[in-house]
């Protein structure tokens, strides 16, 4: 009978709160496209002035007409006035020399306050038409978001429950981990059965063995020791993330690190009195290991497990190596370490969390020797279906805080309807930074009962 981890009333209540959402975002949505507004008419600039007249005063101002007389009494009595009315006629030209210099000034400060105003209206219009532009986009963004978001949803939740929910799948399951622990008992009645062989007798006839693929790096051996040095952290640092291992191993022997690297790992149980060997398929990695008196052959890992007898090993131990295995390499791998397991022993996979997108297109991608992504619901399964029980999934390497999407903070005062949009825009934040940013790594820890 399947476990379910949900029950009617938690989907229930699930479901009731993913409506809410919805109504939530909808409504907000709502809000935001009855606030967009169309760009405003604005009014034309002034007209320029009419400069003419002004220039015709100036032409007078600068050439008066010269004083003429008429002939006769009229001319004698001109002569007379004149020296009378001289003085106010200067005075006159006068008066209308400044008043004809303040039109011209004034008639300047007009002209350049009618450009500055075309220039502000321009420089208005294109501010309203980019600002039309962008929240048309925020809108049309805000209207992907959920689509978006729920696609990855979907695709999830099918594979949840396509593995955990269907009842075909669900017996297909356990039929198969039946197979496995059948396989294993008769592996086992057959090695109890058979006497051992004379020394120096020849082996039995039978069918030929397959041969075991070695894992080839891909790499040169030295360059991937520097790639390791850049990349995968100092020796400090890999202890470091190394340490809550050591406690699965108290009061084991014969550990097997495979993929030992530089053998962080096992000075580390060393240094605990806990007897370890390791094996990796680079030469340079393990010249480095016997150059610290470490027991490391260089070999991989099928290889070197089926060369081995059942029941040898007190535990077994790969961080970061599984996801440089083929697929039916992989497999090999699990199936010959759950024989090669004392009872009770434990077996620790450490690798990249695919799911977090931060992980598969930063590390993983990175490395030219990883072979396939393995989800952690699949890695799960397969060292399950191996025969492997107390199976449990951790998660770890917690992605850079800094580089998540932050939230949006609008300070009070703010209307209802924009603080609905800004409570939808932030869980829609938080569920990209649920697929972005989440652990980078994974351990699917196990035991042989």
């Amino acid at each position: 009978m399947t476990d379910r981890t949900l029950s009617t009333d938690d989907l229930e209540r699930l479901r009731q709160e993913r409506e809410e959402a919805d109504h939530r975002y909808n409504d907000a949505l709502t809000a935001l496209n009855r606030s967009l507004r169309e760009i405003p008419e604005l009014p034309n600039p002034p007209p320029s002035i009419d400069t003419s007249r002004l220039d015709d005063l100036k032409s007078l101002l600068d050439h008066p007409p010269q004083p003429t007389y008429s002939t006769g009494w009229r001319g004698w009595i001109q002569r007379l006035i004149r020296p009378v009315l001289g003085p106010i006629l200067t005075r006159q030209h006068e008066i209308d020399g400044k008043v004809l210099h303040n039109l011209v000034e004034h008639d300047a400060a007009l002209t350049r306050t009618g450009h500055a105003i075309e220039a502000l209206l321009t420089r208005l219009k294109e501010d309203l038409e980019a600002r039309h532009t962008f929240e048309f986009w925020v809108a049309a963004w805000a209207q992907q978001v959920t689509p978006y978001v729920d696609t990855k949803d979907r695709h999830a939740t099918g594979l949840i429950r396509r593995i955990n929910e269907n009842p075909v799948r669900a017996v297909e399951r356990t039929i198969g981990l039946m197979q496995q622990r059948q396989l294993a008992m008769k592996r086992q009645l057959e090695q109890v059965a058979t006497p051992p062989l004379p020394t120096g007798a020849p082996a039995p006839a039978g069918p030929p063995r397959t041969p075991v693929t070695v894992d080839p790096s891909g790499i040169d051996a030295f360059k991937y020791v520097g790639f390791k040095e850049a990349f995968h952290g100092s020796e400090g640092e890999i202890r470091r993330r190394l340490a809550g291992y050591c406690g699965r191993f108290e009061g084991v022997s014969d550990v097997l690190d495979v993929g030992c690297g530089r053998g962080e790992f096992l000075s580390m149980l060393h240094e605990q009195g806990i007897s370890a060997r390791g094996l990796d398929t680079n030469p340079e990695m393990v010249a480095v290991c016997v150059g610290r008196g470490l027991d490391v052959k260089h070999a991989d890992a099928v290889s070197y497990l089926d060369a081995l007898a059942d029941a040898t090993l007190g535990g077994l131990i790969a961080t970061q190596v599984v996801e440089h295995f083929r697929s039916d390499y992989l497999l090999q791998f699990l199936e010959l370490a759950f024989h090669k397991l004392r009872p009770g022993a434990p077996i620790i996979l450490e690798t990249l969390n695919v799911d977090s997108w931060s992980a598969f297109f930063g590390p993983y991608l990175r490395d030219l020797t990883h072979e396939r992504p393995i989800p952690p619901e699949t890695l799960h399964y397969l060292v399950e279906a191996s025969g492997f029980q107390r199976v449990e999934l951790q998660y770890s390497s917690p992605a850079d805080p800094e580089a998540k999407l932050l939230p949006v903070d609008i300070p009070a005062p703010a209307s209802h309807e924009f603080g609905q949009l800004t409570e939808t825009f932030n869980v829609n934040v938080e569920k990209l930074n649920a697929l972005l940013f989440t652990f980078l790594d994974y351990t699917v820890i196990a035991h042989k009962l």
